[in-house]
């Protein structure tokens, strides 16, 4: 799958380069942030690469030496998300002129990290600047925004649905809400969207 190229050279330099750090570690790795965004919903500004991977705290320090071995910056973790149940190390890859912001959510033994493990095996390829790359689905992209649940994030799958309302996995989608104790929050997201787009009827997962 092609995605629409909004994003600055260096972006793709940098998060190729820790791909290549995730992958010599042999973790699985996806996008999570504007690029799987800018897939299913549209394309907005970013400062960072945001990156699930399969590694947990006892992979953390064989990840920090690997990335200062490559040139990244360590600026923080792995530290929890307070309330999020989401486990991140931060990096900063620095080239002429600016820089990059690098985050990493490492798999964790909550809930969360059982969902993150589950989305990594849905992941879908993309290719863009010459290479390929993953990145979460849609369902599981929403998951996510849900569980972030900042102004930007409900922006985001906004976007999402308006694109892909009709054709998401809604059982799925759904199924994993509840995983998540995100239930109410996911009706409450899907309810304004379908009162502010005029669609009638009951939410799109089945019911009962």
């Amino acid at each position: 799958m092609g995605v629409a190229d909004p994003f600055p050279e260096h972006f793709f330099e940098a998060a190729r380069k820790a791909a290549d750090v995730f992958e010599q570690l042999g973790a699985e790795w996806m996008f999570i942030g504007a690029v799987p965004v800018a897939a299913w919903g549209r394309i907005r500004a970013t400062t960072d690469a945001d990156f699930a991977i399969s590694l947990d705290f006892s992979g953390a320090a064989d990840l920090d030496r690997e990335m200062l071995g490559a040139g990244f910056e360590k600026t923080s973790g792995p530290v929890e998300i307070p309330a999020k149940r989401l486990v991140l190390s931060k990096y900063w890859a620095p080239y002429p002129g600016g820089g990059l912001g690098i985050d990493v959510f490492l798999t964790t033994g909550y809930d969360t990290g059982l969902f993150l493990k589950g989305a990594l095996a849905r992941k879908v390829e993309i290719t863009f600047h010459g290479g390929s790359y993953w990145m979460t689905g849609p369902e599981d992209l929403v998951v996510f925004k849900i569980l972030a649940f900042r102004s930007k994030d409900l922006d985001d799958v906004a976007t999402i649905l308006e694109r892909r309302f009709d054709t998401l996995d809604w059982a799925y989608l759904h199924a994993r809400a509840r995983d998540l104790k995100l239930e109410g929050l996911l009706g409450q997201v899907v309810g304004e969207f379908m009162k502010a787009t005029g669609r009638e009827g009951s939410f799109p997962w089945p019911q009962g």
